[in-house]
């Protein structure tokens, strides 16, 4: 087995870096004797506490403890931290990707793996990103972007090698979910979403989970990376939460179909983010809770439906520990059109 030693780097820390933190603590020794992996954190950066780059390997558990303390920001020491794997969890722009995005470009073109659970700067620049990442020599993945840790690329990658994908439809995003569910059933959207606060699914301001933004911008890289579209979330049609009547909600609970807020889009044509009625035959009626899944329609492998029932930030982090995984083994990039497209 080659052995491979990372220095990681970890671009934002709240309730996803840290669950991630927690993990490879935990699973440092099975990362060892499985694969060959092993690391040391060399930069911790978050908006509120600066950048914190240690040659030698900072102590990650005192800082999930006691946190630290750095009038550096990550921008000003990021061109030449000893890195060679970032982590990018800062909070979603959807429309500039920033600070994300800077982040991602300039870890790249230095040649440092990029594993990324932030969904803008994939969604806003995937075809420049890989394309600086393959000159570079540097890996970029990102399964968490879209579902979590739900296997998306890694499916694609894996098992469908051949024909096209011709639809997605699905329901990806927790806490517009559960917010229509509660509704639905006669209770507050305001509790609804204080429970997902709680639970750390959704943030302080959830107002991008509820005017569907974070749904544009997912369907927008489903769309590009797989599809070797060229959209923006901007050219998604979206239909936020607040503007779907309660009353027609009940009554749809009450006539058993369920309704979500579904993403679409297919190789051409419009992309969407609008509230859907499914009736129980339909694989999405099943997504209860802050449930995710994806209905796939390709050329060759017919129909593929895939869930997560009920996903927290553990199961975030998860996915990003299996794209450092991935990278530790050579697999730098999932296969997209954008690449065959790019010089």
């Amino acid at each position: 087995m080659e052995r491979r030693h990372f220095r990681l780097g970890f671009a934002g820390f709240g309730n996803v870096g840290r669950a991630l933190a927690r993990l490879l603590i935990a699973r440092r020794d099975e990362l060892a004797r499985r694969y060959g992996l092993s690391f040391e954190v060399t930069l911790l950066a978050s908006a509120r506490r600066g950048a914190w780059v240690e040659p030698r390997g900072v102590d990650l558990e005192g800082a999930l403890r006691s946190g630290w303390s750095s009038a550096s920001r990550l921008a000003e020491v990021l061109g030449a931290a000893p890195i060679d794997l970032l982590f990018e969890a800062t909070p979603l722009e959807p429309r500039t990707g920033e600070p994300a995005l800077s982040h991602v470009r300039a870890a790249l073109a230095r040649g440092v793996s990029v594993v990324s659970a932030n969904k803008g700067p994939i969604a806003l620049a995937a075809r420049e990103l890989f394309g600086i990442a393959r000159k570079a020599g540097a890996g970029f993945r990102f399964e968490s972007a879209v579902a979590d840790c739900l296997p998306v690329f890694n499916l694609a990658e894996a098992a469908l090698p051949v024909g096209r994908l011709l639809r997605f439809r699905g329901v990806l995003n927790s806490t517009s979910n559960h917010v229509l569910q509660a509704i639905a059933r006669g209770r507050s959207g305001e509790e609804a979403i204080g429970e997902m606060q709680r639970l750390g699914i959704a943030e302080a301001d959830p107002s991008h989970d509820l005017d569907g933004w974070d749904q544009a911008v997912k369907v927008v890289i489903l769309a590009n990376v797989l599809m070797g579209r060229d959209l923006t979330p901007a050219d998604v049609e979206r239909t936020p939460v607040a503007a779907v009547d309660p009353g027609w909600l009940r009554a749809e609970e009450v006539a058993g179909r369920a309704v979500h807020l579904v993403a679409e889009v297919g190789p051409d044509g419009p992309a969407c983010v609008h509230p859907v009625a499914l009736p129980p035959g339909d694989f999405l009626a099943s997504l209860r809770g802050f449930s995710l899944g994806l209905t796939i329609e390709t050329e060759l492998a017919a129909t593929i439906n895939v869930s997560i029932v009920e996903p927290h930030v553990e199961q975030t982090a998860y996915g990003m520990l299996a794209d450092l995984v991935a990278i530790g083994q050579g697999r730098m990039m999932i296969p997209t059109p954008l690449l065959q497209a790019t010089p």
